[in-house]
């Protein structure tokens, strides 16, 4: 059984927000996806975001182009895109409903860490950690808890 009363807390959140079993979400908390998974299942996410920025303006090779340079500034940001989901698994309860804008989000996780974070690496890590998530290109929204969220600003 799970000593850790924060750790069962959030699984039991996690558990309600994705409609799984307990023993699915602790597989899930235990075992995360690497960024290279989340990237290969999310194919436009990058640094920027979901797509790349001003793309109806680019023609579609310069945006592919633009894309790729995207995808591998994110790579090159995994060891913030860890920190920042072990982050948002201790401080951000999931919900069901995706209402939390990811631009939104990085900006209140901003001010708390004190720590630049691109769009697209607080994407990843919400994905990461699993949150339910709904585009809006080119952000996210996502079911994070609107009391944590109250609490940050």
């Amino acid at each position: 059984m799970t000593q850790n009363h924060r750790q069962k807390s959030w699984i039991r959140a996690f558990q309600a927000a994705t409609g799984t079993t307990y023993l699915n979400a602790r597989r899930r908390q235990l075992n995360w996806p690497a960024l290279a998974e989340v990237m290969e299942e999310h194919e436009r996410l990058g640094n920027f975001g979901i797509g790349v920025f001003n793309s109806p303006r680019l023609a579609a090779e310069q945006r592919r182009a633009q894309l790729a340079i995207e995808r591998e500034h994110l790579r090159r940001n995994e060891e913030l895109v860890a920190k920042t989901a072990l982050w948002l698994r201790d401080n951000i309860t999931p919900i069901r409903t995706p209402t939390a804008d990811s631009y939104g989000v990085k900006h209140l996780i901003e001010r708390a860490t004190g720590t630049y974070l691109p769009n697209g690496v607080l994407i990843a890590s919400a994905f990461i950690v699993g949150y339910p998530f709904r585009y809006d290109q080119p952000n996210v929204r996502f079911g994070m808890s609107r009391r944590d969220l109250n609490k940050l600003r």
